[in-house]
């Protein structure tokens, strides 16, 4: 008797900050084959060359059930051009290889971003807003990067797009990798301690009331992504669909304000969220007093609400746990990074 081989699956950005626990855990159920510029994984490859710089016809022998795409620049700050030339033409050179390759399946990891600029209450993955202005290249860039896959005519059987939210350290040690997205709130307040403490009344503080942050630990993440990657070997799945890698309800802007000065150790008289400041104040404030990145200042003003019903139909109502689950660990992590950065 004969044992069953693995399904294959051919990877890109499988040595970034998700990669690095979706890889391990996609290797218990699948033959994976991670592509990368290094010469440390079983594929070099390049998504910003012709073909990658791979050799297609040798790879076809493979037979590849799936492409995984995770490769991409995450970076609020990066220009036009470095978004484009990363999330654009990456995206389009992953397209090519995988018809060429004639996998599939392909998935692709999409960002909440790309709907940051959504007028609509409640956002759908599969919306998508060309008619108003994203609030930096990179936003733009990852919305872009999903039209192409959906209209990209070559044939797939399945075409999935998953909208990750923001990353966070795992459920185990909560380690990172670098300050962004909320940890810049305890690099904020941490310069204004005294500031805080002295001021005489409620702290006025950026943000919308009822506005959640879709905070998602990076390990619960991958599990979605491995778990979607068994789902899409079902030959009844079919076509283009979209998934929102978020919480059920999300961290409320005011709750992280109120956690970080917490664990902070920051005295303070309650806070106060202001919306709608105007766009020079909201410069100065996050450049010259918070050295908060303007750009993730935006997304804590106007974050909509993302709609995660289909995600729960595959994965469950509970796989991923709210803030309040896992918020010790959370600074746990942040305080282990910080520690390391002061040595």
């Amino acid at each position: 008797m004969t044992l069953k081989s693995k399904p294959k699956i051919l990877v890109t950005g499988g040595t970034g900050f998700l990669g690095q626990k979706v890889v391990p855990l996609l290797r218990e159920k699948f033959e994976v084959s991670v592509m990368s510029r290094s010469g440390k994984t079983e594929v070099q490859g390049d998504l910003l060359k012709w073909n990658a710089g791979l050799d297609v016809e040798s790879l076809k022998s493979e037979k590849f059930d799936i492409f995984l795409h995770m490769a991409g620049l995450y970076d609020l700050t990066a220009s036009h051009e470095e978004c484009f030339h990363h999330n654009i033409t990456g995206t389009g050179t992953a397209l090519k290889v995988a018809s060429l390759l004639k996998i599939p399946v392909f998935m692709n990891t999409s960002s909440v971003a790309a709907a940051v600029n959504s007028k609509l209450s409640v956002v759908k993955p599969y919306d998508l807003n060309f008619s108003s202005p994203f609030p930096d290249p990179y936003s733009e860039s990852k919305a872009l990067a999903e039209k192409l896959i959906q209209n990209w005519n070559q044939e797939f059987r399945l075409k999935v797009n998953f909208r990750l939210g923001v990353l966070v350290g795992d459920t185990e040690n909560g380690e990172i990798q670098r300050i962004d997205g909320p940890y810049q709130s305890p690099v904020a307040f941490d310069r204004l301690k005294k500031v805080i403490e002295a001021f005489p009344a409620a702290l006025p503080v950026p943000g919308t009331a009822g506005r959640s942050l879709p905070l998602v630990p990076v390990d619960k993440a991958a599990d979605a992504i491995v778990k979607f990657c068994e789902w899409s070997l079902n030959p009844e799945n079919t076509s283009y669909q979209s998934f929102h890698i978020t919480p059920a309800h999300g961290l409320e802007v005011s709750d992280l304000y109120k956690s970080t000065l917490e664990n902070r150790n920051i005295r303070n008289k309650g806070i106060k969220l202001v919306d709608n400041v105007p766009e020079s104040l909201l410069k100065a404030v996050s450049e010259l007093a918070l050295k908060f990145p303007q750009e993730e200042l935006n997304y804590l003003l106007h974050f909509p609400k993302y709609d995660s019903g289909d995600t729960q139909a595959v994965l469950g109502t509970d796989w991923c746990p709210e803030f309040s689950e896992y918020e010790t660990i959370f600074w746990r992590g942040y305080e282990k990074y910080i520690s390391h950065r002061r040595d």
